[in-house]
């Protein structure tokens, strides 16, 4: 409440001293006015009726001078300084620097220490209320805690039947789609991808977590001149290149340290629904084509299709 309190103070001497500011700027443009009229003189033809108008001018003038004076005194008394001054200690003297390329280093100086000072304030704020809600599990002490956590699980490193399981059961699990394990580098798998007459893929492994995809069009190989498995050549067709990034967010989307074997089933399930990927329509705009392009997106929940420029 206290740290409230000085924030609604400060903001409220801060309107004060614009209001004060204003005031000053009125006041200064009222004196040049009469200093003009006085400057100028009579002008008239005749002296007489001259001087009762030149009078009558600089009389009406000095009397807006008086009034906003008397409002700029009373808006200063009204001002309060502030609680905690900023002392530069020998820095100060800069501002008695003659130099007139040196005298600005000294109201930078002090807008630096002013915003550092705003700094301190927010993030002492800031702290009192994270400290409030601290959510660390780290914080539960209690002799049943270590028995409910889930034993930590390396994905990296795990037998090369668990993973030869997970892909044999998804390829029963989708007929129009057909999965080909491979370890051309290793333990780790290379699985590849034949979706229909639709697409092929490439499906790198590490471990049981899917690190890397690339998507490409039905016609293209998935081998090299060399008859090896090809990891990273994109698809010639940009179709299936924004496919192969919407396919690399699905896979972080969809990765679980603690579910690993639902995260690849799901990944799998949502790549499998590109199989209608030329025939179906934008749940947004009921159009097959936009801008030339089919709907390259998968909703992750539903599997529903959308343009890129439809799915926001």
């Amino acid at each position: 409440h206290q740290q409230r309190n000085m924030a609604a103070m400060e903001g409220l001497n801060v309107d004060t001293l614009t209001v004060t500011l204003n005031t000053l700027r009125t006041l200064r443009s009222s004196a040049t006015l009469f200093f003009k009229i006085v400057s100028e003189g009579a002008k008239e033809d005749n002296l007489t009726e001259g001087q009762n108008n030149f009078s009558e001018r600089a009389m009406k003038v000095m009397a807006d001078v008086k009034t906003h004076l008397r409002e700029l005194e009373t808006q200063v008394a009204g001002l309060s300084p502030p609680s905690n001054p900023v002392n530069l200690g020998n820095t100060g003297l800069l501002s008695l620097d003659p130099t007139p390329d040196k005298l600005p280093l000294y109201y930078q100086l002090l807008d630096c220490y002013t915003w550092m000072e705003k700094v301190h304030c927010y993030s002492t704020i800031m702290h009192s209320l994270f400290s409030g809600n601290n959510l660390k599990r780290s914080s539960i002490s209690s002799p049943y805690s270590a028995k409910r956590r889930r034993p930590v699980q390396l994905n990296h490193n795990v037998p090369q039947q668990q993973v030869d399981g997970i892909i044999q059961s998804i390829n029963q699990m989708f007929p129009d789609m057909t999965l080909n394990l491979s370890r051309p580098f290793g333990n780790n798998a290379v699985v590849q991808v034949t979706l229909g007459r639709v697409l092929r893929a490439v499906v790198t492994f590490k471990g049981i977590l899917i690190e890397w995809v690339v998507v490409r069009a039905y016609n293209e190989p998935l081998l090299d001149e060399d008859g090896k498995v090809d990891l990273y050549t994109s698809s010639q067709y940009k179709v299936f290149q924004k496919v192969t990034d919407n396919a690399n967010a699905a896979m972080l989307n969809f990765c679980s340290s603690g579910f690993s074997d639902l995260a690849v089933r799901s990944f799998f399930t949502w790549l499998h629904s590109f199989v209608s990927l030329f025939t179906d329509v934008c749940k947004r705009c009921n159009n097959h084509l936009h801008n030339h392009m089919p709907p390259t997106w998968r909703e992750f929940r539903t599997l529903d299709p959308f343009h890129e420029e439809c799915k926001a």
